[in-house]
C-alpha cells in the first residue's frame, strides 16, 4: 500500500524516465535501482568506451527503490 505522506506532493514530479513512476512500497517518486542491459563492443583486449554503449530496459526489469529497498519488476512501479 502506498503511503501517500511518504513525499511531500502528491502530483508525480518526474517528467522524463520516471514519469508516471512511483514505488508501489512506500510511494517514493525514485530514484530506483534498475537492472538494464547494456550493449558494447567486446573484444579479444577489452571494450569500447562502456558509457557510450546503449542501455536498454523494460517492463520486466527488476527494479529497487533507493528509499525503501522494495523490489519488484519496473512496470510494478506504474501509479
Amino acid at each position: 500500500m502506498i503511503d501517500t505522506n511518504a513525499n511531500e506532493s502528491s502530483v508525480n514530479p518526474n517528467v522524463n524516465c520516471l514519469e508516471g513512476r512511483r514505488c508501489p512500497g512506500c510511494g517514493s517518486y525514485g530514484p530506483f535501482e534498475v537492472v538494464v542491459t547494456i550493449h558494447i563492443m567486446l573484444y579479444d583486449n577489452g571494450t569500447d568506451n562502456a558509457e557510450d554503449g546503449t542501455t536498454e530496459y523494460g517492463d520486466d526489469a527488476i527494479t529497487t527503490c533507493c528509499a525503501c529497498q522494495h523490489e519488484a519488476t519496473f512496470g510494478d512501479f506504474d501509479e
